[in-house]
């Protein structure tokens, strides 16, 4: 198959690449002419079709979808950036798939649409709600992004597009940066309670399920959730520590976290791993990619390490306030 992959060079898209690259698809790569994409495309300059355009432009986007057999949406802005400028993340990601869909029907809706939308669609899980989200769970948007997503889901339902949405989880793995500063991110990961569960997903696994769906009769008109599986599921408290974990930091203290809600969850994952075939790495897989790319730091990090944990700790209000308290 000729396929469309937009967002092409970012953590995620390159997997993608390599995925349909291994099976053989022909492959037409849509993306932002700037530094850093320019330097990730260099590794593929021989192997596939580049592009370079903007999402919001309707002539180009008609321009990279003339001629394919399918189309892989990953074109989007994300939190933090997404809750920053939600002017921008709402023309990118709800135009951008609005152009998307409406140059497949200009050119007769013969394009397959694989969409990767969030398990964040669903809204903030606490600890005492009932585990497992399943894939017919209401839309309950807490954010913009995640009703972007929403909105997105709604437009391909009311499309004559073939389709396919992937619901993703917590994804990412050692070449992933954290979003935003370290004080909003760590003041972020303090206010959710340790109890909550997460569902961890590798970036090559949700490539894998993405490419599988291609031509894939199953998996037209349909959702599924992209989690690792019973292998990748965990709290907070030792799922956000896992960087921590590497750099020789250990985990985060318990009286640090408030006890907040967030969306992740663990998924009910049964139909997208039987019609999708994707689940390949665990949460031991992700934290041995940290443990190996921080294992020089972890050694620089040794003497200094009551510092750090103490400088992190301070981004949390109830930890300061406990310690005061003593």
């Amino acid at each position: 198959m000729r396929v469309l992959l937009t967002g092409s060079f970012g953590n995620i898209g390159t997997k993608v690449i390599d995925a349909l690259l291994a099976n053989g698809h022909e492959v037409v790569c849509f993306d932002l002419l700037n530094k850093t994409n320019r330097k990730a495309a260099k590794l593929y300059a021989d192997k596939v079709r580049i592009i370079w355009g903007d999402i919001t432009d309707i002539d180009q986007v008609h321009t990279a979808v003339n001629g394919v057999d399918a189309v892989i949406h990953n074109a989007a802005i994300i939190p933090p950036m997404s809750e920053h400028n939600p002017a921008l993340s709402e023309k990118v990601n709800v135009g951008g798939t609005k152009n998307i869909i409406d140059a497949i029907a200009a050119h007769g809706n013969r394009a397959q649409l694989v969409f990767p939308s969030s398990i964040s669609v669903h809204g903030n899980h606490t600890p005492d709600d009932t585990p497992v989200r399943r894939i017919d769970d209401p839309f309950n948007a807490e954010d913009h992004y995640a009703g972007q997503k929403i909105q997105c889901e709604k437009m391909l339902a009311d499309s004559a597009c073939a389709w396919t949405v992937v619901r993703i989880g917590a994804c990412m793995d050692a070449n992933t940066r954290m979003g935003g500063e370290i004080p909003e991110a760590m003041a972020m990961t303090f206010n959710v309670s340790i109890k909550c569960r997460v569902e961890y997903v590798h970036p090559k696994d949700v490539a894998k399920a993405m490419v599988n769906a291609l031509g894939n009769e199953q998996a037209l008109g349909k959702k599924f959730f992209l989690g690792g599986g019973a292998k990748c599921q965990a709290h907070w408290r030792e799922f956000c520590s896992a960087g921590f974990m590497a750099l020789g930091l250990g985990l985060l203290p318990e009286d640090a976290f408030a006890d907040g809600g967030y969306y992740t969850e663990w998924m009910d994952t049964e139909e997208s791993q039987r019609v999708l075939q994707f689940q390949q790495h665990t949460l031991v897989d992700y934290q041995s990619e940290l443990n190996e790319r921080y294992k020089w730091t972890r050694r620089l990090m040794s003497p200094v390490r009551p510092l750090v944990r103490n400088y992190l700790c301070g981004f949390s209000p109830i930890y300061q306030q406990r310690k005061a308290s003593r």
